[in-house]
């Protein structure tokens, strides 16, 4: 299952990559759902980055639907990674997701570009499989339907972060 995310930030790309590359805005990503062993690396790539997540949700936070099919806590690896800047600012990327222990592929391609003065807009095609016989697109569906509401706290979180710095 495919979906288009777009958001956009009070700042231009630059500011925003710069806030996509601070290894404190990423921790504070993930501080929000207690994982106790989430880490975090931030690694430049020339004038591109990666910024990596990975740990662990244990079998007590996971979804209902999810708990059927998963027998103990599901590993992850997010790399969320941005290539250099075009004249304008503008980027390209795109979202690598591992997870051991779920029957799940996930992944997206991003890109960020100025709309506008002091406006960045930013693209996320999130691409989304869940090879569960009978229930897997419903259990698609239901996973898309929370992007809503991590993307207004994304929003709102990427807002003050952009305010304070």
């Amino acid at each position: 299952m495919k979906k288009i995310i777009s958001m956009t930030y009070p700042a231009d790309p630059q500011r925003v990559a710069t806030m996509l590359s601070d290894p404190a805005y990423q921790q504070a990503r993930i501080d929000r759902f207690g994982l106790e062993d989430a880490s975090v690396d931030v690694a430049g790539r020339g004038r591109g980055f990666v910024s990596t997540i990975a740990g662990s949700v244990p079998l007590s936070r996971l979804p209902a639907a999810a708990k059927r099919f998963v027998r103990s806590a599901v590993s992850f690896s997010l790399a969320e990674s941005w290539g250099e800047p075009a004249d304008d600012g503008s980027r390209t990327g795109g979202v690598d997701v591992a997870l051991k222990g779920a029957p799940v592929h996930a992944g997206a391609t991003t890109a960020m570009r100025p709309a506008g003065e002091d406006v960045t807009e930013l693209t996320v095609e999130v691409d989304l499989s869940v090879n569960v016989p009978l229930v897997g697109h419903t259990i698609e569906e239901k996973a898309m339907s929370l992007t809503d509401r991590a993307i207004a706290d994304e929003k709102a979180r990427a807002t003050a972060w952009l305010a304070e710095h």
